[in-house]
């Protein structure tokens, strides 16, 4: 088994800096001009900058779902300029539970995660769980 790559520790950091809300971990892994690209149409879709563009975005999540949000993540796959984060969303709201399989692409950028897209793989699903 080879070593871990500096670009696959960083994009799995983000996530355990997320789940903590981990506001001094995060300015540290994410560049100041981050943005987080949420697809479909949701009150959660459209794009969220910064550090506190992800705290929002997340905390929003969180909010919603009483805290019953999990990210598991399944693999990293990951080259110099971009990370993917095959991962699967787990979250509860109101007696209903969605479990979405989902790619978090991340552009790298001097050690840091410059841009995160996410990729749900039933988008409609997912935007008829969050209305």
């Amino acid at each position: 088994m080879s070593a871990t790559s500096p670009q696959e520790t960083l994009a799995r950091e983000v996530f355990t800096a997320l789940e903590a809300r981990d506001l001094a971990n995060l300015q540290i892994l994410l560049a100041p001009g981050a943005v987080l690209h949420v697809p479909g149409r949701n009150p959660h879709s459209g794009e969220y900058h910064g550090c506190n563009g992800f705290l929002q975005f997340w905390g929003e999540l969180s909010r919603r779902t009483a805290g019953r949000l999990e990210v598991r993540i399944h693999d990293v796959l990951a080259g110099h300029k971009h990370a993917a984060v095959l991962a699967t969303n787990v979250v509860e709201r109101e007696g209903e539970r969605l479990e979405s399989r989902v790619v978090y692409l991340l552009r790298l950028e001097t050690g840091r995660v410059a841009e995160c897209w996410v990729h749900n793989y039933d988008q409609h699903r997912v935007d008829a769980f969050w209305q």
